[in-house]
């Protein structure tokens, strides 16, 4: 996020991204394949550690952009164009720079014999509704229990709220408040 400037991985979603793997937040890909043109990617997962390069910005000027290496989770179905798939970054590198600007002509040749400029099905895959499962219960006794959190470390829960969050008191960034089947589900939370 940020046309303008250098922008900044700690706000808005660049801070979710970076975070996905340990803030239980899935993340869903739509890329722009044409202008005006949005193309349902699936749930995607960071591959390696985010980093920057110097591009220009919406204003011409060079700034820093942060960079995702991402690719689909192992059950996404959703297929892209191949020359959009990349197995590794080593691959990335050596084909991905300049990927945009092959599809681009690819789009102005259809458009110019009159072919259809996405040759992506615009309709997103047919999801099979999970089974619901029960939901997990907060346990009675859990305020006062110290526990671990894969971010913010060590904590005491102080409140429960209802069936589906605790607030946590964290020695390093104070109370939080936490979806607590995300927490476990998701391995972020360990009672010690």
């Amino acid at each position: 996020m940020g046309k303008s400037g250098d922008q900044d991985i700690n706000w808005a979603q660049n801070a979710t991204l970076a975070a996905c793997g340990h803030n239980g937040v899935d993340v869903h890909l739509f890329e722009v394949m044409d202008a005006g043109e949005y193309v349902y990617c699936g749930r995607i997962e960071l591959v390696d550690k985010p980093y920057t390069e110097t591009q220009p910005g919406e204003d011409g000027i060079d700034r820093k952009v942060w960079m995702f290496p991402i690719r689909p989770v192992p059950d996404n179905d959703v297929k892209k164009p191949p020359m959009f798939v990349f197995s590794d970054m080593e691959d990335y590198k050596t084909r991905g720079k300049n990927v945009d600007i092959e599809y681009a002509k690819i789009l102005a040749e259809k458009k110019k014999r009159g072919g259809s400029s996405t040759p992506v099905p615009m309709t997103p895959p047919i999801v099979k509704k999970p089974e619901s499962k029960p939901a997990i219960v907060i346990p009675a006794d859990i305020v006062g229990k110290k526990v671990k959190h894969k971010a913010y470390g060590i904590g005491t829960v102080i409140a429960t709220n209802g069936s589906s969050s605790i607030d946590v008191t964290f020695e390093q960034v104070g109370i939080k408040k936490m979806g607590y089947e995300v927490c476990m589900k998701n391995h972020l939370l360990e009672f010690i």
